[in-house]
C-alpha cells in the first residue's frame, strides 16, 4: 500500500485506511524502583506486550475531533462516545420527569454512582461525596479544618495555583517546602519531613503535580504527617485512572479527585473523600445542614444536595468506570499500557530535539511528562495559543524556572504524536532546556 506524507498525528497516513496496524512495541520493565502501577503483568490484556506506535482505542470511539492532535487529556479529559450517549440518556430522562426523578429517583441512582466509584478508588462509599471538581473538595476540606491562630499549613512550590490561592486566602502562614529538579523522591520525602515544624496542622499535597506532572510519594510522606497528628490532604485531580489508587490504604485525612481526566468522565465529576464521622462545612450552605433534612450520613446530606443542578455528570461515572476499561483491555492494562507511553513519547520528543536532561524519573511518572523547553522571544501562552489555532491541543506551561511542554498519553494516543509535535516544535525555533 503506497503512503503518503506523515501527518500531524506523527503517523503515515495511507490514502484509503488510515487505522492500518503498526509494528508493536514491547514494553519492557523501566527499573527496579518502577511503580506498582506500571509493571508489565499487568499488561495482560495485550498478551504482555503493549502497543506504542498505534492507538489502542481508534479516535471513532471518542467525541474528540480526529483533525486536532489531542495531547492534553491531563487538563480536560475527553469522552469516549459511549459515555456522551449514556450522559445524553439521563439527562434526557431527568428532563422527561424533573420532578419525579429529582424527588423519586436522584439519590438512589447517585447512591449507586457514589457506590461504583468508592469501589474502584477502594474507599468505603460511606466516606465519599460528588463535588464539581478536585478544587471544590480542597476548598470543603480547608473550611473544615479548624486552625487556632499560628497553627501552619504545609504545601509545595509545586501546588496547583487554585489551591495555592485558597490557602492566602485562609491566613494561615504557611510552610512551602521547595521541589528540586531533577526529582528525587527521596530527597522530597527528607524535604518535606525539615519542614514539619511544630505548628504545622495541615498538608496540603498533590498526588501528581499539575504543572510539572510528577508522581509525589505521598504514601511515604501521609504516615509522617499522622505520626505528628498532622491532617493531610490531597489534592488528587489527576490520580484516578492515571494511577492506581487504594485510598483506603492511603490513609490520607482528606483526599480529593476528578473523573473527567483520566476515568473519562463528563466535565464536573469531581468528589470528595472525608474522615469518617466527620460533617464537612461546604462551601455552599443548604438544605442539608438541617438534620432532618436527607439521607442519614450527613456527609452526603451536606454534600450531595446544593441546590438544583444537572446530576447527570455523576450518574454517568459508572460508565466512564466501565467503558475505558473495556476500550483498554482492562484498568491495569489501561494505567500501564498510558505509563510506558509517556516514557516513550518523552523519549522521542526529547530526541528529536537533541536531547536534554530529564526532570524526573520514570517512576515519577504516571500519564504525563513535563519537558524543560526554550522559546524563541515568544511567550509560553502565545505560542499555546498559536499551536491550538494549527490543531494541536498542548499546554506550555510558564514555569518560574522556564517554560515547559507537558504531554499527556490516554488510548486514543501513540508515541509518533510526540515525534511530529517536536518536529512542528523545531520549524518554529523551539529548543531544549
Amino acid at each position: 500500500m503506497h503512503f503518503e506524507e506523515t501527518n500531524r498525528q506523527g503517523a503515515k497516513t495511507p490514502s484509503q485506511n488510515h487505522q492500518r496496524r503498526l509494528p508493536e512495541t514491547s514494553y519492557e520493565d523501566q527499573a527496579s524502583g518502577a511503580p506498582r502501577h506500571a509493571t508489565p503483568d499487568k499488561l495482560h490484556g495485550y498478551g504482555g506486550r503493549v502497543l506504542l506506535d498505534q492507538p489502542v482505542s481508534s479516535l471513532a470511539d471518542w467525541a474528540l475531533d480526529p483533525a486536532i492532535v489531542h495531547l492534553n487529556h491531563g487538563s480536560y479529559g475527553g469522552c469516549p462516545r459511549a459515555v456522551i450517549d449514556a450522559a445524553t440518556a439521563w439527562r434526557t430522562r431527568l428532563e422527561a420527569a424533573p420532578m419525579r426523578f429529582l424527588v423519586l429517583e436522584w439519590q438512589r441512582e447517585l447512591d449507586r454512582a457514589r457506590a461504583t466509584l468508592a469501589a474502584f478508588v477502594r474507599i468505603p462509599d460511606s466516606r465519599l461525596a460528588f463535588v464539581p471538581n478536585a478544587t471544590t473538595g480542597v476548598a470543603i476540606a480547608l473550611a473544615s479544618t479548624s486552625l487556632a491562630p499560628g497553627d501552619a499549613i504545609l504545601t509545595t512550590d509545586h501546588c496547583y495555583r487554585a489551591c495555592k490561592n485558597q490557602l492566602d486566602r485562609t491566613g494561615a502562614p504557611l510552610v512551602v517546602v521547595p521541589i528540586a529538579l531533577p526529582f528525587d523522591a527521596d530527597r522530597f520525602v527528607d524535604d518535606v519531613t525539615r519542614a514539619l515544624a511544630p505548628n504545622v496542622k495541615l498538608a496540603l499535597l498533590d498526588h501528581v503535580t499539575s504543572p510539572t506532572a510528577l508522581r509525589l510519594p505521598i504514601e511515604r510522606v501521609i504516615p509522617l504527617l499522622a505520626a505528628r497528628g498532622i491532617a493531610s490532604l490531597i489534592d488528587g485531580a489527576h490520580a484516578p485512572g492515571q494511577l492506581e489508587l487504594d485510598l483506603g490504604a492511603l490513609g490520607a485525612t482528606w483526599y480529593a479527585g476528578n473523573c473527567h481526566k483520566w476515568v473519562c468522565a463528563p466535565k464536573g465529576t469531581g468528589f470528595l473523600v472525608a474522615p469518617a464521622g466527620v460533617v464537612p462545612r461546604p462551601v455552599v450552605t443548604s438544605h442539608g445542614a438541617s438534620p432532618a433534612y436527607g439521607p442519614a450520613n450527613r456527609l452526603h446530606a451536606e454534600l450531595d444536595w446544593s441546590g438544583t443542578y444537572d446530576p447527570t455528570p455523576h450518574l454517568t461515572v459508572p460508565t466512564a468506570i466501565a467503558t475505558v476499561a473495556a476500550l483498554g483491555g482492562g484498568w491495569p492494562a489501561v494505567i500501564a499500557r498510558d505509563h510506558a507511553l509517556v516514557i516513550e513519547m518523552r523519549r522521542r520528543f526529547v530526541d528529536a530535539l537533541g536531547g536534554a536532561p530529564l526532570i524526573a524519573p520514570e517512576s515519577a511518572l504516571g500519564a504525563m511528562a513535563a519537558i524543560p523547553i526554550v522559546l524563541p522571544g515568544i511567550a509560553p501562552f502565545a505560542l499555546e495559543q498559536q499551536l491550538l489555532t494549527e490543531g494541536w491541543e498542548v499546554p506550555i506551561v510558564d514555569w518560574p524556572a522556564g517554560p515547559m511542554v507537558r504531554l499527556s498519553a490516554h488510548l486514543y494516543n501513540h508515541a509518533g504524536q510526540a515525534e511530529a509535535l517536536a518536529a512542528r516544535l523545531r520549524s518554529l525555533g523551539v529548543t531544549l532546556r
